[in-house]
């Protein structure tokens, strides 16, 4: 029996945990004579690659295992090594494999949550966004059932506002003619036709209780009593709920009964919504109710008939306005007015607190304000404490109010009182009134201001439902302002970055990009259709199976896929990305693929460039060893041919031999020690002539500049020995020269001027130009010439040769600058280089260095670049 995919790369990878020691043995064994660095490198990798593919179990027997390797080796083939230094080792290597297995389970982890976090927000935006909009409606409909006294509209507006918050387009509203009445009414209906209301016939008010919700959620399950069958199978509704009408006196009004066709369970809160639109369309319907009984009354009572306008507009007024001090004003204004009273105060108590009240008087016109009782006098806590309203005549003591009576403007001149009672029967404040400005309060005054006390009720309720709506609308936008700039600032640090993010729709097949993918990919927003096909076909034809075999196998393990693949783009460039991505699994079903694309073409172009230049390097160091391994051949044989020439024996016709093999010796000798020169490195400046390194760079550079046809132009002055690293700037001047001869393609001139000079801090030091009338440099490309890596020479360059040299001459505390220009006319380029006598490295300021014939050096550092004023040297 074959073991399955996630078995066969669990076994994979321990083989290659097992593998990598003794692949890291061989390279450390075949390195061990030129590899200075130290042979822990390889078991290191190796502990490394273990820990990356398999993870902190991996990394802990890889680190187990190459740390034994190590040891062994040392002890086997580094004998001279001390313990302490393989400790070190083996402890670097315990600790980097144990820190990259633990990076990997610690980012396998973090994707998961990542992608747990997305989804709770997605849905609590939707509950906030569905809160937000039901809380919309709600006021609305208090709005209108505020500001509408018309019974039927209002009756209408309760039921459409039931309906539409239900989604369901079958409902009816319900009221009992009597409060002791058997039936119910049908007051108003949606969804349903004159006949098919006829099919129910008495709606009795034993089942749609008035008292309590009913919910049937499937008519047709067994054992379900429902007395309207026949209208159920005529009308197609399977379930029903019915919320009672409750004043805020817990007087039954009626019933609102939703019915739905297919079977159904109102939701939490979508009952308590239903609750809240019925205790509305209680106080909307006491309210009319009022309103209408007073309709009646003001026909033979023309005063009450202005009263009971005033309670009307009063009402508008009172549920128009959302600011709580505005609001109380109003109230205070309005049942002064009403009443007809001399003065007016409403206090408020926020949570019941005594001493946190919030006060509002009203006077009419002419009069002078009153003491009121305060709010810790006995008289108005006792009336708060009653919940009912309290009437006192002017001058009248023989009542139960005669003991905590107190002799008061307020209460001298008659007092009416009514406290501010919720629907849920919690006390909000009192509202007083003091002198009527005609006769006496009287109970039709009382009832007047109870009704306006319920009304005053309803509305701060209201502007607090208001203002924790605001809050959680301003809480909502901040929760999305937030969520757009975690957006906005995922996309920058993904544009800075170079980092785009994926997700793949494993049922759908829909592929979603971010913006900055799209371009890693080099395709345009509005051409890219999602598809995985359309993403193949960005990709270089050579890379597409073997991406491909990626996902197949992530999808088939059900894990994680790393690939690395080319991408075209319009302008025809390659771009390498590489593309890391795992595997959504729910239910063991892969649902979808998560994952993150990045850009390491410049990653790739370095390697490639470290690698030309590593060769580069050998190169010369072979070139130095076999030029110091030669060295003492050719002294013995110039020595043989001295011998020969001097011999008095010697024929003259072989004396013109020997003395032709001398010349062609000496020359070979002279070659032996430029190549010396170039690769001998040395720890210190020494005093330099920078002529007769520039003669030594020409010298090297002659057979190239002759088979080239350009002619070498120079003009050196006598400028003195320089304290330097003569090695580097031998690098310098030969980096220079080569670009010159590079850059003329047809016969052409070479100048080169040495002279001193002074730099623009008044430093004394020696200006060097090379200037060539080549085909010059584009002006788009100066800016970056001096970035390592970046050549115009294609495939003949390695983007080092600038950057190294400015390195060198920042080195030497010198500035380098380069000009350009290529017109048709005007062309070349212009090199300059100031190198000051005195530095601060030197250290020799005491003393003057020795001058070497054939100094020595190589070392590689970057630089700045200006220069002064040598607009002339070509």
């Amino acid at each position: 029996m074959s073991p399955s995919p996630t078995g066969r790369l669990r076994i994979i990878s321990w083989v290659i945990t097992f593998l990598l020691p003794l692949a890291a043995w061989s390279a450390a064994r075949y390195s061990l004579p030129f590899f200075l660095p130290g042979v822990g490198v390889f078991f290191i990798a190796a502990a490394c690659i273990s820990a990356v593919i398999a993870g902190l179990p991996a990394a802990l027997v890889g680190a187990l295992l190459n740390t034994a390797a190590l040891n062994a080796f040392a002890y086997l083939y580094q004998p001279e090594a001390s313990a302490s230094s393989n400790e070190l080792w083996s402890a670097l290597l315990i600790a980097v494999a144990l820190v990259i297995g633990l990076a990997r389970q610690k980012w396998s982890t973090a994707e998961v949550v990542a992608g747990r976090l997305s989804s709770d927000l997605a849905r609590l935006r939707d509950e906030l966004e569905s809160q937000r909009s039901d809380l919309k409606r709600f006021h609305d409909l208090s709005v209108r059932l505020s500001s509408n006294l018309e019974l039927q509209r209002l009756l209408n507006d309760v039921l459409t506002s039931v309906a539409a918050l239900q989604k369901t387009d079958l409902a009816m509203l319900l009221l009992l003619p009597e409060r002791s009445s058997k039936t119910l009414e049908v007051a108003t209906f949606a969804g349903f036709t004159a006949e098919q209301i006829k099919l129910f016939g008495e709606l009795p008010a034993s089942f749609f209780s008035a008292d309590r919700r009913v919910l049937i959620e499937d008519i047709e399950k067994a054992g379900t009593y429902f007395p309207f069958v026949d209208a159920a199978n005529q009308v197609g509704f399977r379930s029903i709920f019915s919320m009672p009408i409750v004043n805020a006196r817990g007087d039954a009004l009626g019933v609102v009964v939703t019915f739905f066709r297919k079977p159904h369970a109102p939701s939490d809160r979508q009952s308590r919504l239903v609750e809240l639109y019925a205790r509305q369309a209680a106080n909307a319907l006491d309210n009319a109710r009022l309103y209408h009984d007073s309709l009646q009354t003001l026909a033979a009572e023309q005063q009450r008939t202005a009263v009971l306008r005033s309670l009307a507009e009063a009402s508008v007024k009172i549920n128009s306005v959302l600011a709580l001090d505005s609001l109380l004003q109003i109230i205070t204004d309005q049942a002064r007015n009403i009443i007809g009273a001399r003065q007016a105060l409403t206090t408020l108590l926020p949570k019941g607190a005594w001493n946190q009240s919030i006060t509002c008087v009203s006077v009419a016109e002419g009069q002078t304000a009153l003491e009121f009782a305060k709010e810790s006098s006995e008289m108005f806590m006792l009336a708060c404490n009653l919940n009912k309203p309290v009437r006192l005549h002017a001058g009248s003591r023989a009542n139960v109010w005669g003991p905590v009576r107190r002799a008061t403007d307020a209460t001298r001149y008659g007092w009416l009182a009514a406290p501010l009672l919720t629907r849920d029967g919690r006390n909000l404040g009192l509202i007083q009134l003091s002198q009527k400005l005609i006769g006496e309060f009287s109970p039709d005054d009382e009832a007047m201001l109870v009704q306006l006390t319920h009304m005053a009720s309803v509305a701060i309720d209201n502007v607090r439902l208001y203002r924790e709506a605001q809050e959680q609308i301003a809480e909502t936008r901040r929760a999305h302002e937030m969520l757009e700039r975690g957006k906005e600032s995922m996309q920058l640090a993904q544009q800075y970055v170079g980092i785009g993010i994926w997700e793949w729709d494993l049922q759908t097949g829909e592929l979603a990009w971010s913006d900055e993918i799209r371009r890693l990919h080099g395709i345009e927003v509005e051409k890219f259709d999602g598809r995985y096909e359309s993403w193949m076909e960005s990709i270089v034809a050579e890379d597409r199976q073997q991406v491909h075999e990626s996902i197949t196998e992530a999808l088939a393990s059900k894990g994680e896929y790393e690939v690395q693949y080319r991408a075209i783009f319009a302008d025809k460039s390659l771009h390498w990305l590489e593309a890391r991505g795992r595997t959504i699994v729910i239910g063991d079903v892969p649902m979808r693929m998560l994952g993150v694309a990045m850009d390491v073409t410049a990653r790739k172009a370095a390697e490639q460039t470290l690698r030309h230049s590593e060769k580069i390097a050998a190169t010369g160091r072979l070139a130095a060893s076999i030029a110091h391994e030669i060295n003492n051949p050719l002294a013995s044989v110039m020595n043989a041919l001295y011998i020969l020439r001097t011999n008095s024996k010697m024929p003259e016709s072989a004396l013109v031999y020997v003395k032709t093999a001398e010349e062609e010796l000496a020359r070979v000798v002279h070659i032996t020690k430029q190549t010396l020169g170039f690769y001998r490195e040395i720890s210190s400046p020494v005093m330099s002539s920078v002529p007769q390194l520039f003669e030594e760079v020409l010298a090297a550079y002659d057979g190239r500049i002759e088979q080239s046809r350009i002619t070498v132009r120079k003009d050196f002055s006598d400028v003195g020995p320089l304290a330097a690293f003569p090695s580097e700037l031998r690098q310098v001047f030969s980096n220079l020269v080569l670009n010159a001869i590079e850059a003329i393609s047809a016969p052409g001139n070479i100048f080169i001027r040495v002279k001193q000079a002074h730099d623009r801090q008044g430093r004394a030091g020696i200006r060097v130009t090379v200037a060539d009338d080549g085909c010059g440099i584009p002006a788009g490309n100066m800016s970056r010439l001096f970035e390592p890596f970046f050549s115009t020479k294609d495939s003949k360059g390695t983007g080092l040769g600038l950057w190294v040299s400015q390195g060198i001459v920042q080195k030497h505390q010198g500035k380098l600058r380069l000009r350009s220009r290529n017109d048709e006319t005007r062309h070349g380029t212009c090199c300059t280089v100031f190198l000051p006598f005195a530095t601060s490295e030197a250290g020799i300021d005491d003393e003057p260095l020795p001058i070497m014939e054939q100094p020595p050096g190589d070392e590689l550092t970057n630089s700045a670049a200006e220069s002064s004023d040598d607009r002339s040297a070509a």
